[in-house]
């Protein structure tokens, strides 16, 4: 009786975790399928639109004021002259870009007075949504049972491309993007409509001791103290058309923007966030998130603590080298602590052991229903059969990826071999993505890293890459690198492996892109007959990885075919509201501001102070408080942007709106649909929330827009920026001295 207590009890509380559930503020919602929840309780929290205010083809909604960032977030129109706010850490790439040792953006922020002082945000563009559609039907009409997975995955691809190609033919395609995405492991396809602008320039960013104060120490963490903003705008031909970086460009005037509202939030306020988060596994099964959590994170972990430390290392004596390389340790670091966060995450959760439990249940309904079985078919021990085989040699083929990435030459040298075997197979064999046509994006693309090539980075990483390998088990080596180091081990293997890639970037023949670019024109003989450390290296590594990326192929193919039914047994079984998993297209989330209770006898409020800000001070990065804002927060130089609660001016707040990466940026909105903060970041306590969302203790943090203006105005000197918002004041306060 106790063991089937426990049993039950488990499976219950697994319910409570899984997507299949309906859980009050849960879910990435498509921007079309509010009429699936339930308005009438939003309308008495404080939702005040309509579904077609949010998401609508024939009118102005909120989907127009939100965009997508081509680096991976999500910024708002917030005037009708393409004015965006977006995050400090999503417009970071472009302030790093632009900076240079006489010119440090980075450190001492940037500032157009000017329109005509905009500078472009090199390599960003934008996306609008213009519409979506449901082509699951379309799409997976084209697999036929008799196929192999290998036809399968041509036939739905070339769907998906002849699809995308007819939806395009008939209308203006000026910037115009057609997209089949798929949802959910391929539970369901749609096809996606964007406008894409490509002149987006840089307007206001605050200094890194602002955007980024706290950096990787706070990342994640609560309670925060950032100003985590900044400004772009978006431009287009004289002619209202896309068009790339020119003189002449004039602002974009977007279908809507949204509304500032700076008079305060309290506890409990409804909430809600419009914005294209990029990847969830809500849907997964236990084998998936064992292989996550054991072996896939780890790896992962483990590659990149190395990373950032080599990297930082080498920046450490060169002030030059060390702000080309900020922007790339930035993005390992925050990947780093989101990597090991969800291991944290998913371990509290107890979330594989949930999921197997969820799985017996369907075990059971499947036996006990025949139709059902005949439609889903044994799902699920073909699917651990293949996390069986994935498991087996996962982590040596994830040393080779590390490897084969670990710098631009190495990179060129292993796409132009790959390229250069796919050419001899069969014609009905070869992969699109390293065709003739493909090319020219191709060479443009590492090209353009070629211009921004560190080689001493490329070395050390490298060396890095050799390390891992070196440490994997005696029946996994690479069996080049272990004749090359004839057996070294400890200290003099890391010095010879130091040794051979130092030598193996300087010394390779391939010094320019040009170079390397006539490779591409190579047959695979004559690339392995190169003399030359580097192409040698990276022929032996690919040859070696070759089976492991068949084997990586095949499950790949299989998963895509099994997984579907997967999701679509469990909810025909439990008969619950269903959200795609994120895949960096449109959500809608909702929610209520506030705080949370991390562990036993902890609590954190809702809520930062500046105060807080300058408590944190230590005069070092990254918690060296500017001595403007110091000086203003003595003075107590506030005017509106003192929330009362408070006495003192807001910084950061906390709300239970379901986000995930890609949400960076995103505006969070009272239910006017009115900007009352950004979103920034999400907490530690929930970073296994890609997998499970728990009410308790996964939350939003925000950058409260009072904290914006403030900033904006006394300390960037960009107040005149407001002439061109809608904004909303609070009442002017006296602070107490």
């Amino acid at each position: 009786m106790i063991r089937k207590a426990l049993t039950t009890s488990l499976l219950i509380f697994a319910l409570a975790v899984s997507p299949f559930a309906s859980l009050a503020d849960e879910g990435m919602w498509l921007p079309d399928a509010l009429d699936k929840l339930p308005l009438s309780q939003l309308k008495k929290r404080g939702f005040e639109l309509k579904p077609e205010d949010v998401y609508s083809t024939t009118k102005a909604s909120l989907k127009d004021a939100i965009v997508q960032i081509s680096i991976g977030g999500t910024g708002s129109f917030v005037s009708p002259d393409g004015l965006i706010l977006t995050n400090h850490h999503v417009g970071f790439s472009a302030i790093t870009r632009a900076s240079t040792p006489e010119k440090d953006y980075i450190n001492n922020g940037f500032l157009a007075k000017s329109r005509a002082e905009e500078i472009p945000a090199q390599g960003y563009t934008i996306s609008i949504l213009q519409e979506f559609r449901d082509v699951t039907a379309e799409v997976t009409s084209a697999a036929k049972p008799e196929m192999s997975p290998e036809e399968r995955d041509k036939a739905m691809n070339a769907k998906k491309e002849e699809i995308a190609n007819a939806a395009l033919n008939g209308r203006d395609k000026d910037g115009i993007r057609m997209q089949v995405v798929e949802a959910t492991s391929g539970y369901q396809y749609f096809l996606y409509t964007y406008l894409t602008l490509r002149d987006i320039r840089l307007v206001y960013a605050p200094s890194k001791s602002i955007g980024f104060f706290g950096g990787d120490p706070d990342n994640f963490e609560w309670p925060r103290h950032t100003g985590d903003y900044t400004f772009l705008r978006a431009y287009v031909g004289a002619d209202g058309k896309p068009a790339g970086f020119s003189k002449d460009n004039v602002p974009f005037k977007p279908k809507k923007f949204l509304p500032i509202n700076a008079t305060g939030i309290k506890e409990g306020d409804f909430t809600m966030v419009m914005g294209h988060p990029g990847s969830t596994f809500r849907y997964r099964e236990s084998y998936s998130i064992d292989f996550r959590q054991n072996i896939q994170l780890p790896d992962q972990i483990a590659a990149m603590k190395k990373q950032v430390e080599t990297l930082t290392q080498l920046g450490e004596n060169n002030p030059a080298l060390k702000i080309r390389l900020a922007d790339q340790i930035f993005g390992i670091n925050n990947s780093l602590k989101a990597f090991e966060g969800a291991v944290v995450g998913l371990k509290k959760m107890n979330l594989v052991e949930r999921r197997r439990a969820e799985e017996e249940a369907l075990k059971k309904w499947l036996d006990s229903n025949p139709a059902a079985r005949a439609k889903h078919g044994d799902v699920l021990p073909q699917i651990e059969a293949l996390y069986k085989d994935l498991s087996s040699f996962s982590s040596k083929q994830s040393a080779f990826g590390e490897l084969l990435g670990s710098g631009d030459l190495v990179n060129a040298l292993q796409l132009a071999y790959l390229r250069a075997l796919d050419e001899e197979k069969p014609a009905g064999e070869r992969n699109p993505q390293l065709s003739d046509a493909a090319l020219p994006q191709i060479t443009n693309q590492l090209d353009a890293g070629w211009k921004e090539r560190e080689t001493e980075s490329e070395a050390k990483l490298l060396a890095v890459a050799l390390m891992g390998l070196a440490a994997l088990p005696a029946n996994q080596k690479f069996a080049y690198a272990e004749n090359l180091f004839g057996g070294k081990s400890g200290e003099e293997r890391r010095a010879a492996e130091r040794e051979f890639a130092d030598k193996a970037i300087a010394n390779s023949k391939f010094k320019s892109f040009d170079e390397v670019k006539k490779l591409f024109s190579a047959s695979a003989a004559d690339i392995r007959a190169i003399d030359d450390p580097a192409v040698k290296l990276v022929v032996a590594a690919a040859d070696e990885n070759a089976p492991f990326a068949k084997r990586v192929a095949r499950f790949n193919s299989e998963i895509v075919r099994l997984r579907p039914k997967y999701v679509a047994a469990m909810i025909e079984m439990k008969k619950a509201p269903y959200y795609p998993d994120a895949n960096f297209t449109l959500r809608f989330t909702y929610g209520e501001v506030k705080g949370y209770k991390p562990r036993d006898a902890v609590s954190y409020d809702w809520q930062t102070s500046l105060n807080g800000v300058i408590e944190k001070d230590t005069g070092e990065e990254p918690f060296n408080v500017p001595a403007a804002l110091k000086d203003l927060a003595k003075k107590r130089d506030f005017d509106t942007y003192v929330d009362p609660r408070l006495n003192d001016v807001p910084v950061n707040f906390l709300a239970t709106t379901d986000i995930t990466g890609g949400n960076s940026g995103s505006p969070m909105m009272n239910g006017k649909g009115e900007i009352i903060g950004l979103v920034f970041d999400g907490n530690y306590e929930g970073l296994g929330g890609d997998y499970a969302f728990d009410g308790a203790l996964n939350r939003t943090l925000a950058v409260d827009i009072r904290y914006v203006l403030f900033l904006t105005e006394k300390m960037g000197g960009a107040s005149y920026l407001f002439n061109e918002m809608q904004i909303k004041r609070g009442k002017a306060m006296v602070a107490g001295k």
